[in-house]
């Protein structure tokens, strides 16, 4: 192992894989790291903050659904430039979610998406229902597919703020799906999470398809508030067992 990184330090035994996340985001933004720049195998890595490969894996993972890294087949993980003013922001949210600021996230994701709901609802098109249903669709077949509900909740919520009619909705929606992808999946231990999230989906879906936009409005907001609850859970019960630890 060389020497070309002393700014890497051990953690302790306790380390999330959120902690990493955290401590990359650091050295990349001190510019020990530049856009383009290959870091240090996962290997390497893992000794360094002498923590699991699999820890260091998961962190690399997080970077690059926030637009951080970019993982090339057999080539490691490389710097991605920034692409908008928003990245340092999610920079900083997706690695600093805990259960002290989850309700300034769900607080600013409902400033954003009730709004979207509300327009989307009241300027409805086939074209929408159509991007929903399809959403809605794909999550009940892929249940048992993380990966895949994943990706389907959040199209769920991009066509959303995609036919608000303000392009700069869509591009901070994206960003807050980049978080919501790296934390909300947490809750799917909660085996009704699921079925929960699809029957707030179907609700919402349906007030859009009356073109009510206040109901609309609501149903996102009890949908995003009871999204948050889970995740406090899951967050607290993180919490409880690094202290048992």
């Amino acid at each position: 192992m060389n020497d070309h990184y002393p700014d890497i330090r051990p953690l302790n035994r306790a380390t999330l894989p959120q902690e990493i996340v955290k401590a990359l985001t650091d050295l990349i933004m001190k510019g020990i790291w530049k856009p383009g720049d290959l870091i240090p195998s996962e290997k390497e890595l893992a000794a360094r903050f002498q923590v699991g490969r699999s820890t260091i894996r998961e962190a690399v993972k997080s970077l690059a659904v926030l637009g951080v890294l970019e993982a090339r087949a057999g080539g490691g993980s490389y710097v991605r430039a920034p692409t908008s003013e928003l990245l340092s922001g999610a920079f900083r949210w997706g690695v600093l979610l805990s259960e002290r600021n989850l309700d300034d996230f769900v607080d600013v994701r409902a400033l954003i998406e009730v709004e979207c709901t509300r327009r989307a609802a009241e300027h409805r098109s086939a074209s929408l229902l159509g991007r929903l249903a399809a959403s809605l669709e794909r999550m009940a077949v892929c249940q048992a597919d993380h990966d895949a509900f994943t990706e389907s909740d959040a199209r769920f919520h991009l066509a959303i703020a995609d036919a608000a009619g303000n392009p700069i909705f869509g591009t901070i929606g994206s960003t807050i799906q980049s978080i919501v992808r790296i934390w909300y999946p947490k809750t799917y231990y909660i085996a009704e999470t699921k079925s929960l999230t699809i029957s707030e989906h179907q609700t919402i879906f349906n007030a859009i398809d009356l073109g009510d936009g206040e109901r609309a409005a609501s149903a996102m907001r009890a949908h995003l508030l009871a999204a948050g609850q889970r995740l406090r859970h899951v967050l607290s019960e993180d919490i409880r067992e690094r202290v048992k630890n």
